[in-house]
């Protein structure tokens, strides 16, 4: 059984009061690890690093514009 496979079968025994808080703790250990690829990546300037790390917090955050208000928005 592949750890994808057992991660699965011990979400479906989990009660949905806890699923919140894993899948919480899973998007926070997800994001660290895009964070660290990020920091790793020798091409990129801190700046942008910086820039990209703060766009994926606004956008886990809810801070985006759908495509309809950035429509509206240049009218």
């Amino acid at each position: 059984m592949t750890t994808k496979e057992k991660l699965i079968q011990e979400i479906e025994k989990t009660p949905d009061i806890l699923l919140d808080n894993l899948l919480d703790f899973l998007l926070f250990v997800r994001n660290r690890y895009e964070d660290n690829q990020i920091s790793e990546d020798n091409e990129i300037s801190i700046e942008e690093q910086e820039i990209i790390i703060a766009s994926k917090q606004a956008f886990a955050s809810g801070d985006y514009l759908t495509l309809d208000e950035y429509l509206v928005g240049q009218v």
